[in-house]
Formats: C-alpha cells, sequence, structure tokens
C-alpha cells in the first residue's frame, strides 16, 4: 500500500535542521518520532546528546520502551521535569544568589499559589518549592527557566553544548510560556528542535494551551514543515466524518464505498436510544461510550446495564485532578496502579522512580506490600506509605504528603475506581472524551449535544472522539436545540466540502437513523 504521505514521512526523518510535524490522529507520530531520534543518534559523531519531552510520565514511559538501548545517555522525561533538572535546579543561584543552591521541589497543587513572578521566586527561595500562578493560564516554573538562561551564560553554555537536538511532543498542548521558552532555545541558542503536535487535538485550551504557538512554526522562518495524514487507525469512513468539520483537513476527503460506519440515531426517550445501541453493538469488540462529564458517562452506563447492556462506568481518579500536581504525586498514582492493576508490578513501579538504579526492587516489594497489608487501618496504612516516600527520597513536605496518602486511601478503598486503572479489562466501558485521548476501541458511542462547535476548543473535542474509533461510529443526537446546532453544523461541513469539488452528499458521509 502506497502511503499518500511518504515523501513526507522519509523527510522528517532525515531532514536536517528545525522539523514541525502536523500529525493527524491515528497517523503513527510516536513511531515517527522514535525512528528520528534512533536516526540522529546514529549519526551523530559528537559528545552531545538529545532529550525528548513530553506532558506526561506515562508517555515518557512508552517512549523509552520503544527507544530500549538507544536511549543512552539522552533525556526523556516530562515537560516540568526537563526545566527543573536542566535549568532552575542547577542554576537558579547563578541568577538569584547562593541562598537559592539547594535541593529544590515542585508543588503545583492549588494550596501552593502565587500571583506575581516575583512572590513566584521568592516562595521558591524561602520554602524551596517551585510553585504555579493562581492564573492557570500562566506557568511559573517556564518564565523562570526562561529568566534563568537569559540571565546566566553558564546554563546557556551548558544547554547548547549538552544536546544536538531536543524532541518535544503534543506540542499543541504547550501554553504561551513553554513556546516561548522552546523558542529561545531554538532561536537564541540554536538548539534543533523536532515538534509533533496537531492543532485539531489541542483540548486543553481552558488551562493555557496554546494551539497557536503550533501553528505558528508551519511559517516561522528556520521551521520545515511536514504532514502526517495517513491514518493507520480509522477505516475511511470515519476519516471522511471527522475531517469535514475542519477547514485545514476538509479537503482530505475522499468518496468511498459507504458501509453505515457511521451513523446518527435520531431520539426523544433515552430508553429508545439504549435499545437501538442494542441493536447496532457488535458485543464481540470493544466499545467506548464517550461523554462530556462523569455524571453523563455514569448516567449512561446505568442506562446501558438497565437495558441488559454491560458497559462498565470508568470514573476519573482524584488522583489525577490538576490540584494534585506535585513533585511525588506520582508515587500515590503508581501505588494505585499496583493496587488495582494486575499486569502492574514492583518491576513497573521501580522504572517510575527518578532514578531506578538507587533502589532495590525486593526492598520496593516489601515497602509496597506493607502499605496494602494495613489496608483496614488508615493511621497505619498512611505510617507505611510515609515510610515509601522517605524511603524514595522525598522526606519534606509532611502535610501535602499526607494529603496525596489520603487520596490514595480514597482510591483503594472505593472499589469504583477499580475499573479506572483497568480500563483495557472490560470490553464496554462509559467514560469522559478526555480520558480517551491517545485510546482507541473498535466502536464508539458519542452525545451530538455535547458539541456546540462555539470555539475551536469544542470542535477539537468533536474531533479526538469522532477519531477514536477503528471501525464505526454512533451519534447519538437527542432531539432539541443543543442537537439542533449539531446537525446545523453537519450541513454547513458537507456543503462546504461540496464547495472544494468533492462528490459528497449526507449519504455517503453518515446513515441517519430517524426514532
Amino acid at each position: 500500500m502506497q502511503l499518500i504521505d511518504i515523501e513526507d514521512r522519509d523527510s522528517a526523518i532525515f531532514e536536517e535542521g528545525n522539523i514541525v510535524i502536523s500529525a493527524s490522529a491515528g497517523t503513527g507520530k510516536t513511531y515517527t518520532t522514535i525512528e528520528r531520534i534512533k536516526n540522529d543518534k546514529e549519526n551523530n559523531m559528537s559528545y552531545q546528546t538529545f532529550a525528548a519531552v513530553t506532558f506526561t510520565r506515562k508517555a515518557a514511559k512508552e517512549i523509552k520502551m520503544r527507544l530500549g538501548p538507544n536511549i543512552g545517555v539522552g533525556f526523556v522525561g516530562t515537560n516540568d521535569t526537563f526545566v527543573l533538572a536542566e535549568i532552575i535546579q542547577p542554576f537558579m543561584y547563578d541568577v538569584y544568589g547562593y541562598e537559592c543552591k539547594y535541593e529544590l521541589k515542585t508543588d503545583y497543587t492549588d494550596e501552593n499559589q502565587v500571583r506575581t513572578f516575583e512572590e513566584g521566586v521568592k516562595r521558591a527561595k524561602e520554602t524551596r518549592v517551585v510553585c504555579k500562578y493562581e492564573n492557570q493560564r500562566e506557568n511559573f516554573a517556564f518564565q523562570l527557566a526562561l529568566n534563568i538562561l537569559k540571565n546566566s551564560e553558564s546554563a546557556r553554555m551548558y544547554l547548547m553544548s549538552k544536546y544536538y537536538r531536543i524532541y518535544i511532543d503534543e506540542y499543541q498542548d504547550s501554553d504561551k510560556d513553554m513556546h516561548k521558552f522552546f523558542m529561545y532555545l531554538s532561536d537564541d541558542l540554536n538548539i534543533p528542535l523536532f515538534i509533533v503536535g496537531d492543532e485539531k487535538q489541542s483540548i486543553y485550551a481552558w488551562r493555557g494551551a496554546y494551539s497557536s504557538g503550533f501553528t505558528s512554526l508551519f511559517n516561522k522562518e528556520g521551521f520545515k514543515k511536514f504532514e502526517l495524514m495517513h491514518n493507520f487507525r480509522s477505516v475511511k469512513a470515519i476519516q471522511n466524518y471527522a475531517n469535514i468539520f475542519l477547514d485545514n483537513v476538509r479537503g482530505n476527503y475522499n468518496s468511498i464505498e459507504f458501509k453505515n460506519e457511521v451513523q446518527l440515531l435520531k431520539f426523544d426517550i433515552d430508553n429508545n436510544a439504549t435499545n437501538y445501541i442494542k441493536e447496532w453493538l457488535d458485543s464481540s469488540k470493544n466499545c467506548a461510550f464517550l461523554n462530556y462529564g462523569n455524571a453523563e458517562a455514569k448516567r449512561w452506563s446505568e442506562n446501558l446495564n438497565n437495558m441488559g447492556l454491560d458497559f462498565k462506568y470508568i470514573s476519573s481518579s482524584p488522583l489525577d485532578y490538576s490540584n494534585m500536581e506535585s513533585e511525588h504525586i506520582w508515587i500515590c498514582r503508581a501505588l494505585a496502579n499496583y493496587f488495582y492493576n494486575t499486569s502492574y508490578s514492583e518491576y513497573d513501579f521501580w522504572d517510575e522512580t527518578v532514578a531506578p538504579e538507587k533502589y532495590k526492587i525486593a526492598e520496593l516489594r516489601d515497602k509496597i506490600k506493607a502499605i496494602f497489608g494495613k489496608i483496614e487501618d488508615y493511621e497505619g496504612f498512611k505510617d507505611k506509605a510515609t515510610e515509601l516516600y522517605r524511603y524514595l527520597d522525598f522526606v519534606e513536605d509532611d502535610e501535602k504528603i499526607h494529603k496525596e496518602i489520603r487520596v490514595l486511601y480514597k482510591v483503594v478503598t472505593d472499589e469504583q475506581y477499580e475499573a479506572t486503572y483497568n480500563q483495557s479489562k472490560y470490553r464496554h466501558t462509559s467514560g469522559t472524551i478526555h480520558s480517551s485521548k491517545g485510546l482507541e476501541f473498535k466502536q464508539v458511542i458519542i452525545n451530538a449535544e455535547n458539541y456546540g462547535f462555539s470555539d475551536d476548543e469544542n470542535r477539537f473535542l468533536h474531533y479526538v472522539a469522532v477519531t477514536r474509533p477503528e471501525e464505526r461510529l454512533l451519534i447519538l443526537a437527542k432531539r432539541g436545540w443543543r442537537t439542533n446546532k449539531y446537525i446545523a453544523e453537519l450541513t454547513r461541513s458537507i456543503v462546504k466540502t461540496k464547495q472544494m469539488d468533492k462528490d459528497i452528499n449526507i449519504d455517503n458521509v453518515v446513515t441517519v437513523v430517524e426514532l
């Protein structure tokens, strides 16, 4: 099979200079990034190394696993870890005085917020903690890192001499301060960047994501843009449906033999919809019902279960809430995985530590088992969990550590969270759209009334939802003004696609079923 974007895929791996890749859903962006890292490493004849930065520990872990021994001495980790470990920690004293030459930690909980940059610096000096702004659209850590770079020649020389290239994933989710920081690395320090993103999957504008920073690179001098378009995940009918709603990919629509892969169900009563789902569903294949929020996900799970369809409700874990972010929250998240997920072992926990070579797996196993041996006694549970924090070199912040442990205890003593950490165990699930990003399913159900297309974030949220299925998509369209907005947008999108001289009508895009 000849890929429609084969030239861009090859060029993205071998071209020199700054690279920006627009990678639509299911196009293999991680594979392309890994191949680029391997190629660069193989051709690197200098003492320099690379850095690959991501938004989550999970994504960083996947890159490490795929690279294997190719990591060498390269840095693979989260954006926050990169600026803390490579800039703030070693060079803050160079700008703000020797009273800053101590170990710094991060604490992004709501209890540790500041309003101004000066207040943040003062807090870091006094408490040895890097905090966050009250305004979640601003990023104190990246402002601090950039200010240190601008005022510390040692920091600049260090990065320039160490890295031959920095690879950045999910760039559309970077905020303005992150974008300014990375552009400084490129424009002022001349460190080549390899940037991958997809503006259509920018669904975090509420917390400052700045997708315009990503798209601005398409025409930026010194950057070469490549586009990954071939979707390895979804059948063409689903790709067509997803693309017609967005101006920049509408032209990718291609006429096909439509086989009812996408259906839109108009109904008045929820029970009628659940009865139709029972007929539509291929029970031998996995299916996700993607909702806007937890309450809606739970309601539809109950509706479907009452009709004899076993759709497991996937609740968001309180440990993943943004107000829980800290330098050590990963410990409780890993413990929750260990408790619920039978495929997650002490080896996985060990691999998540910052410096695995410092710890013995047998000791970790004993300490973890000691924690859950006290599951009936919160005080004993807290004491054993605190011991693990101490063992992992987190010896301060008792109040914050105990807060995390309290939430962990809530999670592991409430059976509803078992499914949260074992989604792949259940064939049919009902959860949120945000929690589905990066996942894929054979079949997906969504609610039309969740999408008013009032802004880019909602439009991109729709794109993320409708690109999750591999084979079949069902849109529930409960009659009402919200659904009318959805259908009006669908009609406009078809008209706009037709104006591009495409052979399109509603019957070869979606099958409309009326109840």
